[in-house]
């Protein structure tokens, strides 16, 4: 029989398994290919908790290289795979699932265009089935690199051009919704310039990166647009060697970050190179990760912390010749953890994302594992802190009061699914006696069924007919309506303990927490305003907030410049706990506002989308 605690406590939430992974460590791998070469450049996860892959495949498809996309469940489980090309080579460096459940893909072609190579673009369905392709280019090379759909619905496309511009160019498309062109930039000058990464920024315009040698050396390049490619500044960055940007992102502070490889700084031949910078592009610090050997990133994000992480593959450390290279740091760019993950031959790591738990997942290319040749591996990868599948809150009386034998005790809470798959649920308490003897546990809910980040509210109270130990008494519970009043005062602790229904309440970890109650009431006792759930979030979030009296109730969200994207709530409501989901299928990755006004309360905060 479990103990409660004697002492009114907060509540604690312990997630009790059999195995909890530290920062960094891998949770599973796949490998996905055939007998021949397949690369994977870039991974998403998608809106229903699996992920999306991408790069190039010689096992599968027409005649040399094809495009390859590999849609998993959340376990990293095939799904499907789908290959896109023509006779000779196509080869795709990004994807983004679509508002409409699709899927884009940017690359480049051999097979289609106006000569060489050209800008290669496949939309999909959310089967993968395609709708339509364009090219883009002219007689010369020209590689496309990163996608992303933009906010009027269309897609901008960055890559570099020798058919356009001055030599070798960046190169930036605007299309729409149909992949029609609506305009294309070059930026460069005399000499080469090559981009690799571009992002929509909160101003509607666009922030690219990639190298230029038209400074006179090799060095990280960034350029910021308007809404129409036109450019508002660039800015270079490095030293006397090689510096490049790979790929770029605001941050939520409105500047940016890039990252890439270094050799004019840093430890080894070439280094992990990331650089913070204000909104005008000014440096706020840089960093290098790495060791005595090669060492090069191609992918970062900022994480829900504030820090950031970066992946790429590293020749200093790990099992074999080239090893991916997962590197976590925190809001200033210092090394929070790193890790190698690959077996003795070699693994280049091209991309990571930030997952809806709080890890992460890594897509690249392995040697070392898989069908033959190279082929696609994928890595999930534990977070800073895992999210239980279901959490309970409740918030005790203070100070503990005391229940006469034949009285009544209660307490008010929160049962909340954290996953985007339903999940069913016990809910058991235990009762302490003025000896600390227990008595229970008693089952308040069982197999209660809870929807996809779904919170319902418990409302639980027992009656104690004496304080006989290891007593099964009546009881009863409630999920929705309730007495709106409990009386009868009496000493008493309760512990809860919420789990999955196999093994709830003794084995099934999620939380416990020690209680004292008493009276309460269905109205809260204060204007407030919850943090959004989950958060950062993937598709949508949960906003919850509570009236103490009838008020006059508006909730709008707003995007990081101050542009209204929605009012969720607008009317007059009675007093309660309230709770509203706010989706927005054409919003993009970043930082968003929601503000609550109720009679003369405001309040306004912060949540973070992750596409």
């Amino acid at each position: 029989m479990k103990k409660s605690l004697f002492l009114t406590v907060l509540l604690a939430a312990l997630f009790v398994s059999a195995a909890i992974a530290d920062p960094g460590d891998t949770l599973w791998t796949r490998t996905y290919g055939g007998s021949a070469d397949d690369q994977a450049y870039f991974v998403q996860q998608t809106s229903d908790g699996g992920y999306v892959i991408t790069g190039e495949t010689s096992s599968f498809g027409a005649v040399l290289y094809d495009v390859y996309l590999v849609k998993t469940d959340a376990n990293g489980d095939t799904l499907w795979t789908r290959t896109y090309g023509g006779v000779l080579t196509e080869i795709a460096r990004s994807v983004q699932q679509t508002s409409d459940g699709g899927y884009v893909i940017a690359g480049y072609t051999d097979s289609f265009g106006a000569g060489n190579l050209d800008f290669y673009l496949v939309k999909t369905d959310a089967n993968g089935d395609t709708l339509w392709t364009r090219t883009y280019g002219g007689s010369a090379i020209d590689y496309g690199y990163s996608v992303q759909q933009t906010m009027d619905g269309g897609y901008v496309f960055a890559g570099y051009t020798y058919s356009f511009g001055a030599d070798c160019d960046f190169y930036l498309v605007k299309t729409d919704a149909n992949g029609d062109t609506l305009w294309t930039r070059t930026y460069g000058g005399s000499a080469g310039d090559v981009g690799y990464s571009v992002r929509q920024t909160f101003d509607g315009g666009y922030i690219l990166t990639g190298w230029t040698t038209s400074s006179g050396d090799y060095d990280a390049y960034l350029i910021k647009t308007d809404a129409n490619g036109d450019t508002l500044w660039t800015r270079t960055y490095g030293g006397s060697g090689t510096d490049f940007g790979w790929c770029v992102q605001q941050t939520t502070d409105g500047g940016y970050i890039f990252a890439g490889a270094t050799t004019s700084f840093g430890a080894g031949a070439a280094d992990f190179y990331l650089v913070k910078t204000d909104a005008n592009g000014d440096t706020l610090w840089t960093r290098t990760y790495g060791g005595s050997a090669g060492d090069i990133g191609y992918s970062v994000q900022q994480t829900s912390d504030g820090g950031y992480v970066i992946a790429g593959y590293t020749d200093s450390f790990g099992a074999g010749s080239k090893d991916f290279y997962l590197v976590k740091t925190d809001g200033n760019g210092d090394t929070l953890w790193t890790r190698t993950y690959g077996g003795s031959d070699w693994e280049y790591g091209h991309s990571v994302q930030q997952t809806s738990d709080g890890g992460y997942i890594v897509a690249g290319a392995t040697y070392s594992f898989g069908a033959g040749g190279d082929d696609f591996w994928l890595l999930k990868i534990a977070g800073e802190a895992p999210v239980p599948d279901v959490s309970i809150e409740i918030t005790p009386d203070d100070p503990p009061v005391t229940v006469p034998q034949g009285g009544r005790f209660g307490f008010a809470g929160t049962l909340t699914n954290n996953t985007e798959d339903p999940q069913v649920t016990d809910a058991w308490t235990m009762a302490v006696g003025p000896q600390k003897e227990t008595y229970g546990p008693f089952k308040e809910f069982a197999d209660l069924e809870l929807e996809p980040y779904q919170t319902r509210t418990a409302h639980f109270y027992q009656r104690v007919p004496n304080l006989a130990p290891l007593g099964f008494y009546d009881y009863i519970a409630y999920c929705g309506d309730y007495p709106s009043t409990l009386t009868d005062s009496s000493f008493f602790q309760i512990e809860v303990i919420a789990g999955p229904s196999t093994g709830a309440g003794e084995a099934g970890w999620v939380l416990t927490g020690s209680f004292s109650g008493g009276e309460f009431t269905d109205l809260p006792s204060e204007f407030a305003l919850m943090s959004n759930y989950p958060n950062p979030f993937n598709a949508q979030t949960v906003i919850q907030y509570q009236l103490p009296a009838s008020s006059s109730v508006k909730l709008e969200v707003y995007n990081i410049i101050g542009e209204k994207l929605a009012t969720l709530i607008d009317t007059e409501q009675e007093a309660g706990y309230k709770s509203v989901t706010w989706e927005d299928s054409e919003a993009a990755s970043g930082v968003y506002f929601y503000k609550l006004t109720a009679g003369d309360f405001a309040e306004v905060k912060r949540m973070t989308l992750l596409r």
